[in-house]
């Protein structure tokens, strides 16, 4: 499952888990990455769904608790679109 610009999603970042919304998604080397700005105003950059990283999205706990909205972000997505300032985290 891809997640789309604006989704709320579980980041597990060193075993610690933080509560983010999908910047951008895009291809490298056939597999889909994503940025994610995080709650605490931090981004993780190019990272996926695979759980051997050390930050990944965290599919099971999204599914869980975004999927079902037992957790939303407070990340205003769709006021920073509006006003133009989402961080550039492309390289």
């Amino acid at each position: 499952m891809a997640y789309r610009p604006g989704k709320t999603v579980i980041v597990t970042r060193d075993e610690v888990n933080h509560v983010g919304v999908v910047l951008d998604q895009y291809l490298i080397n056939k597999a889909v990455v994503y940025d994610v700005l995080l709650e605490n105003r931090s981004a993780a950059c190019i990272i996926t769904t695979n759980s051997k990283q050390s930050t990944f999205v965290n599919k099971q706990l999204t599914s869980m608790l975004c999927e079902t909205d037992m957790i939303q972000t407070t990340i205003p997505y769709k006021k920073l679109i509006a006003e133009e300032a989402l961080p550039i985290t492309k390289a």
